[in-house]
């Protein structure tokens, strides 16, 4: 099931066909203005971790859940990893509506309450941290975000890079639908998708 278009005014991704690269597809950064899609033509100096948080907002405007939340329910994200990635997404994020629930962000120090969360954010390149953390929500509708370069390989759903002033993802079809978390085809298109059967 496709989530909603992003609203006006919002962040977003530019519908623009991205030229693809070894390991993903360069994805530039937009702004969404009454509707219509503007390309941000220079994002030199714009700090990478500031990047990251406009696609995360990006990648949960175009996501639903499974069930239906209450109306005062918010749409928890967990930061695990760097104090300062949580600072970022805290500032970015929080109280943004995304499809009739508001963000909510929290920094973790573990994962021992894999309910806590809708969406974690794994702010780190541990091994360890990565596989305890997604261990912890393999059973729950948690869709899992990362920036480590083998983030996929240790089941993590979807994967973060910058690469030439350009921010990039990839996804891992097998982890993402075990998550029960869709993400709009819209979206997906301008992704390297691992692992989805072919049509």
């Amino acid at each position: 099931m496709e989530a909603r278009r992003v609203s006006s005014a919002a962040i977003g991704i530019s519908a623009m066909k991205c030229a693809r690269r070894a390991t993903c597809w360069r994805l530039p950064l937009v702004l969404a203005t009454l509707g219509s899609v503007q390309v941000l033509a220079a994002v030199a100096g714009v700090p990478e971790d500031e990047l990251k948080s406009a696609l995360i907002l990006t990648l949960l405007r175009y996501s639903e859940w499974p069930g239906r939340a209450a109306p005062d329910q918010a749409l928890t994200v967990g930061v695990l990893g760097r104090p300062g990635m949580a600072s970022i997404l805290r500032r970015t994020l929080e109280g943004k509506p995304i499809n009739n629930r508001t963000i909510r962000v929290m920094a973790l120090n573990s994962l021992s309450d894999p309910q806590c969360c809708q969406v974690i954010y794994l702010a780190t390149d541990k091994t360890a941290e990565i596989r305890q953390a997604l261990a912890s929500a393999l059973l729950s509708p948690i869709l899992t975000i990362g920036e480590a370069d083998r983030f996929l390989e240790y089941g993590g759903a979807v994967n973060l890079m910058f690469e030439d002033g350009h921010m990039a993802f990839e996804v891992n079809w097998s982890a993402l639908e075990q998550s029960g978390v869709s993400i709009s085809s819209k979206l997906l298109r301008y992704g390297q998708i691992r692992g989805r059967p072919p049509a």
